[in-house]
């Protein structure tokens, strides 16, 4: 609640800021600010301001000061402009050697929410079967059963404020027969998430013994695109699109 509480804060405060552009307003709301870089990287957060255009940002950073303006018409036309800001939006800025010009920008309130995606199981390989092998029905499987067990399946994450994540698609173990005719993949357990350098982290993590989240493995995607409802990430090793729920 006291958390909430400040960041409302903190968006009436920088909002004030991007109005009045004074520097004393922004050196009052450094100390709710809860946007803290990770080591090494180079992204800076803010708000867009009034003033904002496809060529111009105006962009108040969190970590005090006037509103600035960025340049991000060249971002723009290098696609790397992911979500148009308005008024008020939390933007992510990853700025080039010309400190008043946008390699990339990222609108994270467009970037916040549930992204889906839906995947099909495949048949279950028997023991001893060659992972490389091609499991395939019968021609003459009963349309019924072939409906039954080919259910698709939504997968994805939410991506909250706070740097949490909640992942779509996880079944009780109790809810799926490990030993059913068909299997779906393994879905992603996503908990926390950042931006670093331009890129999307995304982690798994457990609960340890004390009930603490502890980061088991971090996935690190390019935003290909991003649209209201659309999303592309590009991992090291395959494209996935993703639907807003």
């Amino acid at each position: 609640m006291k958390r909430n509480i400040f960041s409302s804060i903190l968006v009436a405060l920088l909002l004030a800021a991007c109005s009045s552009g004074t520097q004393q307003a922004a050196q009052e709301i450094t100390a709710y600010n809860e946007e803290q870089s990770l080591p090494g990287d180079s992204t800076i957060y803010g708000l867009a301001c009034d003033g904002c255009t496809d060529s111009i940002l105006v962009f108040l950073p969190y970590i005090g000061g006037d509103p600035d303006t960025i340049d991000i018409l060249n971002a723009r036309v290098q696609r790397r402009v992911f979500g148009r800001p308005d008024i008020g939006d939390q933007v992510a800025i990853v700025l080039s050697s010309n400190k008043k010009v946008a390699d990339i920008v990222i609108n994270l309130d467009r970037l916040k929410g549930e992204w889906c995606y839906q995947v099909m199981p495949r048949l279950r390989r028997r023991a001893g079967v060659s992972a490389d092998s091609i499991v395939q029905l019968p021609p003459d499987f009963p349309d019924s059963l072939r409906k039954k067990w080919f259910q698709p399946r939504e997968y994805g994450f939410e991506i909250r404020r706070d740097y949490t994540a909640r992942p779509i698609g996880i079944q009780r173990n109790n809810a799926e027969p490990q030993n059913g005719p068909v299997e779906y993949p393994t879905a992603k357990r996503y908990r926390t998430w950042r931006i670093f350098n331009g890129h999307l982290l995304l982690s798994e993590a457990r609960r340890d013994t004390l009930g603490n989240q502890q980061i088991t493995n971090t996935d690190t995607a390019d935003i290909v695109f991003m649209r209201r409802d659309t999303l592309l990430l590009r991992f090291k090793d395959h494209e996935q699109g993703y639907y807003r729920k």
